[in-house]
């Protein structure tokens, strides 16, 4: 391996390090934002909310998971580039991104336990009436 191959190995490691840890970020805060509309959702429909506000939540919602569709789809080149390199990566950078994705793999957990219990929120409802 020549010397000069290893610089040009590391600002590609660099660059596609900086573009998924800022796609993370990105992911996090609108996840974070889903996982507090679920929240909105789960108390509107426990307290008699109105199918009005109901149905704008889930809007709000659905758009930040059609945001991340996209940035998914935007940086999909990025994702492919790094696994093929993966095992060339330093430590630290694979640290790095292991630990971002998963943050966002936590807040995801989150969102399901939530969504869960509106869901039994729901069904609880349906047999009141």
């Amino acid at each position: 391996m020549s010397p000069s191959f290893l610089p040009e190995t590391r600002l590609t490691e660099e660059g596609l390090l900086e573009r998924l840890l800022g796609l993370y970020e990105e992911e996090r805060e609108l996840y974070a934002q889903v996982l507090q509309f679920s929240r909105d959702q789960g108390a509107a429909v426990s307290s008699g909310g109105s199918l009005a506000s109901v149905r704008r939540i889930l809007e709000r919602k659905k758009g930040c998971l059609d945001l991340i569709g996209r940035l998914e789809l935007t940086e999909h080149r990025t994702k492919v580039a790094w696994e093929k390199g993966r095992h060339g990566w330093s430590a630290p950078g694979r640290r790095k991104l292991h630990e971002a994705v998963q943050e966002v793999a936590g807040l995801i957990e989150e969102i399901l336990v939530a969504e869960e219990k509106n869901d039994l929120i729901l069904i609880e409802q349906t047999r009141v009436v």
